[in-house]
């Protein structure tokens, strides 16, 4: 592109500093801007576009890879590294302060003689702590989405999402009995196979077990465990099929301005999830392997890890998601 196009032959000067010379122009709305507002050519929008829209995220659910999103986020970590760990450090913070909720609780019921009121205590407290754990998560997500639409990281961002407790709440009911109440299900009725099976015949509860060695114990229940097992690995690939959409329901909620109900979230991440459930995997490997990394570095090396993990599944979200952010609409690939 030539210099002309960009405004310097012209003597163009910046819209938003009059005083400075044109460098560039806004890719969205137009405008003339200096070197200041498009953070030193890093950034093809102008500072209001950014605000207003974000900048456009390079990869999309027709081009993305593996390799692509590791090389779009690591420079961007690279450069704000500092504040995001410093975001993460600061949500570890929070969930800890949130558990001190739970040991009040019980310490109150403690104090008071009362075990009805401890586990009363405790149980607000817990629900306490989850919801506020997951807002601070949702707004450790909207620093990170931030982060990657041409922004800085800003840590008062991490409190911008309290105002979506009701979402939340009902989101995470929702998610809760697709998840929870299945496995409750498959686990009683594994339970009473394995009884009927004459699993029960082993245990110490049972009067006929005390006249069994341990040979005759494991004899009796070796076969129920192997049935168990290879029950519970044949389930392992439809459940991992069916809960990956679930993968999005945080970056959802924290995307959207004004989240959609629980059943049309829930939709979406299905629709985002379709056909990229493999390369998810593959992100997941790659987060779990930071993760790991960060933690066998220790303190040095988890709240970095954690951040960049953070970045990478923000992402992948931002990749999959419609360009549109007014509507899903039908996703195809």
């Amino acid at each position: 592109m030539s210099d002309m196009d960009f405004g310097r032959e012209a003597g163009a000067s910046c819209a938003l500093h009059p005083e400075q010379v044109a460098t560039g122009t806004c890719a969205r709305c137009g405008n003339f801007m200096c070197d200041t507002c498009s953070q030193g050519g890093t950034s093809p929008r102008c500072p209001t576009c950014r605000a207003r829209f974000g900048a456009e995220f390079p990869l999309n659910r027709d081009n993305w890879t593996l390799g692509g999103l590791w090389e779009v986020c690591w420079p961007i970590f690279q450069r704000e590294w500092g504040m995001l760990s410093l975001a993460v450090l600061i949500s570890f913070g929070v969930s800890f302060g949130s558990q001190l909720l739970v040991t009040l609780g019980q310490g109150i019921g403690s104090a008071l003689d009362s075990t009805v009121l401890a586990v009363v205590l405790s149980l607000v407290g817990f629900l306490a702590q989850l919801v506020v754990q997951g807002l601070v998560q949702l707004g450790l997500l909207r620093v990170c989405f931030d982060v990657l639409q041409g922004g800085r990281a800003d840590v008062a961002r991490l409190f911008s999402q309290m105002h979506k407790v009701g979402p939340y709440l009902l989101t995470m009911l929702v998610v809760f009995a697709i998840i929870v109440v299945p496995l409750l299900i498959l686990g009683a009725l594994g339970f009473l196979v394995a009884m009927g099976a004459g699993f029960a015949d082993a245990m110490p509860w049972n009067a006929n077990a005390a006249d069994m060695s341990s040979a005759e114990r494991w004899d009796a229940v070796a076969p129920v465990l192997a049935v168990m097992g290879g029950v519970s690995a044949v389930l392992l690939i439809p459940f991992i099929y069916v809960t990956l959409p679930l993968y999005f329901v945080q970056p959802e909620l924290a995307y959207e301005d004004v989240p959609p109900g629980p059943l049309q979230l829930l939709r979406r991440c299905w629709e985002y999830a379709r056909g990229q459930r493999l390369a998810m995997v593959g992100v997941g490997f790659l987060v779990g392997a930071i993760a790991l990394a960060g933690f066998f570095a220790c303190c040095v090396g988890l709240i970095p890890a954690m951040a960049l993990a953070q970045l990478l599944i923000s992402g992948m979200y931002l990749a999959l998601r419609p360009r549109s952010d007014e509507v899903a609409g039908p996703l195809h690939g």
